[in-house]
């Protein structure tokens, strides 16, 4: 994830879009300056845009003359007075117990840990702040199971709490009053309904950007809609409306407050509040508590309505549209934000970036704030100038408003704009062949471009369609189909094979992390499942997409695949679209592309390959290994070889094909390194028929009636490809029956003439020793949903 941010954040500043800092000599109003340009600022979160008010202004000064700029000891020792009257305003704001912390995000990591005992259990909405999400990672460390359900899922809800009440103590549901990336709000009638329904339902709700603009004394969203309930934990923000600096963590009772206070970390770790922000906070406090202050929310209420009014009038989108002064109109892919973004720089307007990784790749948007310091004037001539740069940004980058649509399953708008635009010619002209069955491709042309480079030959994909259709079980039902780019002289520019199936999310992930998930899959075989669209089929490796980087108009083919594949895996729902198995040279020649496409460039296992066969014997073999592999291989290996009987029989009799079928089941159900559904007996008695598949079977000489290995491999195009291994593990340790089928595998590889040994993933080490080099291999990925992510994320 962390490569993963970098590369997003890396292109918004390489493009002049993030990171930036204001030129200005000083601030005083809604405009600012960045790289020497004037801009109405729609950044601001300071929703009452009480940072400029002359009265919390001169507190601060007059706060730092009389106490310094600093006091810096620890809570738990000493505070200092403007601390107690700053909670005592608080406090009569709330009507509750409260403390102030450094910030907010300190005020989760001092509450929760304390809040939260022993045999309790925490559930997090999916779009839960990161800061909560941060602390609940502290949770778990202490051992307090972690709960995820998707946003403002209430049914998901009561069916957790029912499942949970029977067996754990406070059930604790985490989440935000108002959600920071889309605008929304919680569900507060209805959780307030659960609290009431459950006695050990508890509710620990950040409102940081519900403070202020709204609620009695601007108590804030939250409490505007609820009672303070006596199982509720309230957290909110003076970074925001209130203009000063920190968290306010509201308590239901006095026990509670008693506690964070005696035992929160950070308010015993960290350091406080300084001394000029609590002037201001308690400056901003008694404001909150005036005649005038409600005036102001009700200005500010006017123009949140203002805003929403005309969004609508100039049709455009919207997510949801909710009270709060956030506001996310939806775009997509991360470029095309960027394009808009910067468009609308040009106009005079700074607005937000909100994308990846807060939201799926896919369904990005532009994210603004209004506050009290705009004019009614500045924000029409806003939403005027977006709607404009909207649709002109739209075409720049060669989408629509209709695939926004459909992305957020909205209505569709925009129909009928007058904004004059350009329609693009296709200098390119390239055509598209889209074929269901692998039968309506000439097997001649695909195999020039497939069969040197893995298993996605024609023959191989004809079989595999037969097997993986009309199944019982979901897993072993797969859609493959192919798509093929041709120039006007009917030249292949791009070729690609692609596969709809039901997979495991954990499909490379950590081994500890795919050993729990594997473990919960004895209960409920399609935990954490869910169906991708993928390069390729989940049998076969190699070379999956075909590009004719020589050709002048790849680039434009690849974006042609790449969109049709991203149209159907909305279409599909599929959780991820994944391109896979590509070298390092084409992983350089399209990363940039793909990533514009919104595809990340991932590493997968790396593949083990013996390209050099000419070695003659065993002793030619050891020859070309390393000192340390060349000793592996003869005393792990080849010391070993007599106790062994090796032939190359297919099976024959039903006895021995179950028989072969139950090793490989034997392999897979101890595989955590790459985690995926066994391979139905279907596709083994494919194999058992098909030529192009050789086998090994391993004998111990005394145990001789059935073989404790096998290997089964398909010879295509002179390349041996090892694709599935079966063992006795009664026999893996003792007799080293892994290593012994590897060396025999490149021995019969040799004995055929092969001119390459394919040993595919995994088992790096043992592989090495008989011969196989490891080649980085490289896959692109768009995650089209984050719940599965998120879940795998608790779990390590």
């Amino acid at each position: 994830m962390i490569d993963l941010l970098d590369k997003v954040i890396q292109d918004g500043v390489d493009r002049g879009l993030l990171q930036k800092s204001t030129s200005d000599d000083s601030l005083s109003s809604s405009e600012l300056c960045i790289d020497g340009q004037k801009l109405v600022n729609f950044g601001s979160c300071s929703y009452m845009g009480l940072e400029f008010d002359e009265r919390i202004k001169e507190a601060t000064k007059k706060t730092v003359d009389k106490f310094g700029t600093q006091f810096s000891t620890s809570r738990t020792y000493l505070s200092i007075g403007l601390y107690n009257a700053l909670e005592s305003e608080l406090s009569t704001m709330f009507g509750k117990p409260v403390i102030v912390s450094a910030s907010t995000t300190l005020g989760h990591l001092a509450a929760l840990p304390v809040l939260i005992e022993k045999n309790d259990v925490v559930i997090l909405d999916l779009q839960v702040h990161s800061s909560v999400q941060m602390s609940a990672q502290i949770l778990k460390s202490n051992k307090i199971p972690i709960h995820l359900i998707p946003h403002n899922d209430m049914e998901s809800l009561e069916t957790k709490i029912q499942s949970l009440q029977s067996t754990k103590g406070k059930i604790w549901y985490l989440a935000d009053g108002v959600y920071s990336m889309y605008g929304d709000c919680a569900p507060l009638k209805e959780l307030e309904d659960l609290l009431n329904k459950y006695d050990k339902f508890h509710l620990y709700i950040d409102d940081a950007h519900g403070m202020g603009w709204t609620g009695h004394n601007g108590v804030g969203y939250v409490r505007s809609q609820m009672e303070h309930h006596n199982k509720m934990v309230l957290v909110t923000s003076l970074n925001k409306s209130f203009a000063a600096s920190g968290g306010v963590l509201v308590f239901p009772d006095d026990e509670s407050w008693r506690k964070v206070k005696n035992c929160g970390t950070s308010l015993i770790f960290s350091g406080p509040i300084q001394p000029p922000m609590l002037g201001a906070a308690i400056a901003s406090a008694q404001l909150h508590q005036t005649n005038e202050f409600r005036e102001r929310q009700l200005l500010f209420q006017q123009k949140i309505e203002y805003t929403n009014k005309r969004i609508k009038e100039l049709e455009l989108p919207q997510y949801k549209v909710t009270d709060s002064p956030l506001f996310f109109i939806p775009v997509g892919l991360p470029r095309i934000i960027l394009t808009i973004i910067k468009r609308m720089k040009k106009q005079g307007f700074f607005l937000n970036i909100a994308g990846f990784p807060a939201t799926p790749m896919k369904r990005g948007g532009l994210r603004f704030m209004i506050n009290n310091n705009l004019s009614l004037k500045q924000i029409d001539f806003m939403l005027t100038s977006l709607k404009k740069e909207y649709i002109l940004g739209f075409y720049d980058e060669g989408s629509s408003m209709e695939e926004v649509a459909k992305l957020f399953k909205l209505k569709p708008f925009l129909l009928n704009h007058d904004i004059a635009v350009k329609e693009k010619s296709n200098p390119a002209k390239l055509t598209e062949e889209f074929h269901t069955s692998i039968k309506g491709v000439s097997s001649k042309e695909w195999n020039l471009m497939f069969s040197k480079f893995g298993s996605n030959e024609h023959q191989s994909l004809l079989e595999l369609e037969q097997v993986f259709v009309d199944n019982s079980e979901a897993e072993n039902n797969w859609d493959i189909q192919y798509h093929i780019i041709r120039d006007k002289q009917g030249n292949v520019v791009l070729a690609s094979v692609y596969s709809i199936a039901l997979m495991m999310d954990d499909l490379l992930n950590d081994r500890d992390v795919s050993a729990k998930i594997k473990l919960k899959r004895k209960e409920d075989k399609y935990y954490l499942t869910s169906d991708m669209l993928l390069s390729g089929t989940p049998f076969t490796k190699g070379k999956s997409v075909h590009v004719n980087y020589n050709h002048d108009d790849w680039r434009e083919a690849v974006k042609l695949h790449v969109n049709m594949l991203q149209n159907l895996a909305e279409t599909k729902e599929v959780s991820k679209l994944i391109l896979r198995d590509f070298n390092t040279n084409q992983k350089d020649k399209l990363k940039n592309d793909l990533f514009e496409l919104g595809l990340i460039d991932v590493q997968l296992p790396n593949n083990c390959v013996m390209r050099d066969m000419s070695w003659e014997g065993e002793e030619g073999l050891a020859k070309n290994l390393s000192q340390k592999y060349r000793y592996s291989l003869r005393k792990e290996i080849l010391r070993r070889e007599e106790v062994f009987l090796v032939n190359y029989d297919r099976p024959d009799s039903e006895e021995k094909k179950k028989h072969i079928f139950k090793l490989y089941q034997q392999v897979h159900s101890r595989s955590s390194d790459i985690s995926v559904f066994e391979l139905p007996y279907s596709l083994f008695e494919r194999m058992y028929r098909s030529e192009s598949y050789d086998f090994i079977n391993l004998y111990l000489l005394d145990v001789s009636d059935k073989p404790i290995g096998v290997m089964i491999s398909q010879i295509i195009n002179g390349t041996y490809n090892a694709q599935l291994v079966g063992l006795d593990y009664d026999y893996v340790i003792e007799k080293g029956t892994y290593k012994q089928i590897l060396y025999q595998t490149v021995k019969r590889a040799k004995q055929l003439n092969c001119s390459m040994v394919d040993m595919a993933y995994t088992a790096e080490m043992e592989k090495k020793k008989v011969g196989a080099n490891p080649e980085s291999t490289y896959g692109f990925v768009m995650a089209l949903d984050h719940d599965s992510y998120a879940e795998i994320e608790l779990m390590k």
